[in-house]
């Protein structure tokens, strides 16, 4: 059989053959085919055990032949996969900084003073662009609505409140601006 090989494949439509075998003769084939596969290069003692073991051993070989192939296949895979992965390696370390991408680096904060009181009113298209950052179907009528109700009240709320932070508060009432038609209360 082969070398270090720890297993081999003992199809299961053999019981039709064993079964016609008495149950000594079959224990023979059985031990037959375990010393074969181990490499002891067994003797058949009896000529029932060896015209029952031939198309066993066939089987054997082909099954073998079939575990070569693939056995050199794998090995193959593994190589071009290490070769892939040192490929990938060495071009992360040989790459300088002006051909690097910086797509996934980059981060950009912007800050921006929403304290209505300190006299930093937003204009309509910074409130526009805030919450269609926020919320994409925001109905624009009625945002618009509630931008022009809170200039003309002062930047107050409703309740006569300040509006501290325009932006908690737009927040606050995107749900109720979405795209369908909806009465808004200002």
């Amino acid at each position: 059989m082969a070398k270090d090989k720890k297993s081999f494949i003992l199809y299961a439509d053999l019981i039709n053959t064993v079964k016609l075998m008495p149950t000594d003769k079959a224990g023979e084939l059985f031990m037959h085919i375990l010393k074969y596969v181990n490499d002891e290069n067994p003797k058949p003692i009896d000529l029932m055990v060896e015209l029952v073991f031939e198309p066993i051993k066939q089987q054997l070989k082909r099954d073998l032949i079939k575990f070569e192939q693939k056995k050199v296949q794998w090995s193959e895979a593994g190589k071009r996969s290490a070769e892939v992965r040192k490929a990938k390696k060495d071009e992360r370390t040989l790459t300088n900084v002006e051909s690097r991408s910086t797509d996934s680096t980059v981060n950009v904060n912007v800050s921006v003073n929403d304290n209505v009181i300190n006299n930093n009113i937003p204009t309509f298209e910074d409130f526009k662009m805030y919450a269609w950052s926020k919320k994409k179907d925001v109905n624009m009528e009625a945002l618009k609505l509630k931008y022009e109700s809170w200039v003309e009240n002062g930047w107050k709320d409703g309740n006569d409140k300040p509006i501290k932070n325009w932006k908690t508060k737009i927040l606050n009432s995107l749900p109720y601006l979405k795209e369908r038609k909806q009465t808004f209360r200002i």
